[in-house]
């Protein structure tokens, strides 16, 4: 394979993403797990800093380096790395693509690697993290309002949830999703992030792709 044609392979499987916006479970391992092995460097590439700006938000936030952190649609491990330069020694990485989960099991900064749906309620015992974050994941997740109450739920009271999300997608039934757990005084909403660029590098990902960047501290 040229070079050239390694470049559009990579651009064709980033452009994919735009239009994935729900899918079967099945079909989004299969496509992550053959991704995997090329993942880290295709986002990278082209500008890909959302795992950075989550780990020092984490670290920006106050939370104790020696609590656990959940790390749900951990992926190949890119936000864990970046939080255990920062010097988070208890991560633990949930992830449905058994490949992408291999990849961070190469990485050495997971504490713990699970393979889970979190269209599912999750298998941990209450206010159990300092803190969780969801980053680029949320795309794919059915249950939003579920995944909320879950990670309300597992996540310490004082501790945050972060969660990071596409302008495009951004809409009414996400934001209710959100709104109903600071109505009922379950958490405060502590940062809103103006949009962000999501993949500056690649030209099919505009300003209606940008993500934004919400944390809320557990009451």
């Amino acid at each position: 394979m040229t070079d050239s044609q390694s470049a559009h392979t990579e651009e064709r499987d980033v452009t994919k993403l735009i239009g994935v916006t729900s899918a079967k479970l099945d079909e989004l391992e299969k496509y992550y797990d053959s991704w995997s092995a090329t993942y880290e460097k295709d986002l990278t590439s082209m500008g890909y800093n959302a795992p950075q700006i989550a780990a020092k938000a984490i670290e920006k936030h106050g939370i104790d380096p020696s609590l656990p952190i959940l790390d749900a649609g951990c992926g190949v491990g890119l936000t864990g790395h970046h939080l255990g330069e920062l010097g988070f020694k208890s991560v633990i990485g949930v992830d449905y693509s058994s490949k992408s989960l291999e990849r961070s099991e190469e990485r050495g900064c997971y504490s713990e690697l699970i393979r889970v749906d979190l269209n599912r309620p999750l298998d941990f015992p209450d206010d159990h993290f300092g803190a969780a974050q969801c980053i680029g994941t949320l795309t794919y997740i059915e249950n939003i309002d579920g995944l909320m109450r879950e990670f309300h739920r597992v996540v310490k009271p004082g501790g945050i949830v972060q969660l990071s999300h596409r302008v495009d997608l951004y809409d009414d039934d996400y934001k209710k999703a959100l709104a109903s757990l600071t109505e009922k005084n379950l958490w405060a909403h502590v940062h809103h992030s103006d949009p962000h660029p999501y993949i500056p590098g690649h030209q099919d990902f505009g300003d209606d792709q940008a993500i934004i960047f919400d944390i809320f501290r557990i009451h």
